[in-house]
C-alpha cells in the first residue's frame, strides 16, 4: 500500500491514511501484521492491534471483534 498512499508501516501517518480512508474511529479498527513494530504503532495510533502468527488465531481474534 505505500506506494499507492505514500506512506509506509511503521509511519503514523500511514495509519492515519486508513483510519481516513475507511471513516471510523481508530478503535474500531483491527490492525493485523506479522511485525510486532507495526502492531504497536497501531496501538499508539489507538487502533486495535493484533499480532499474525496464523489462521487459527486471527479467526479466534476476529471472533471477539
Amino acid at each position: 500500500m505505500s506506494c499507492r498512499t505514500g506512506h509506509a508501516t511503521p509511519d503514523p501517518a500511514a495509519y492515519r491514511w486508513c483510519r481516513d480512508a475507511l471513516r471510523e474511529d481508530p478503535a474500531r479498527i483491527l490492525f493485523v501484521d506479522d511485525r510486532p513494530e507495526n502492531v504497536r504503532a497501531a496501538e499508539a495510533a489507538g487502533m486495535r492491534g493484533h499480532l499474525f502468527t496464523g489462521p487459527a488465531r486471527l479467526r479466534e481474534r476476529l471472533s471477539r471483534f
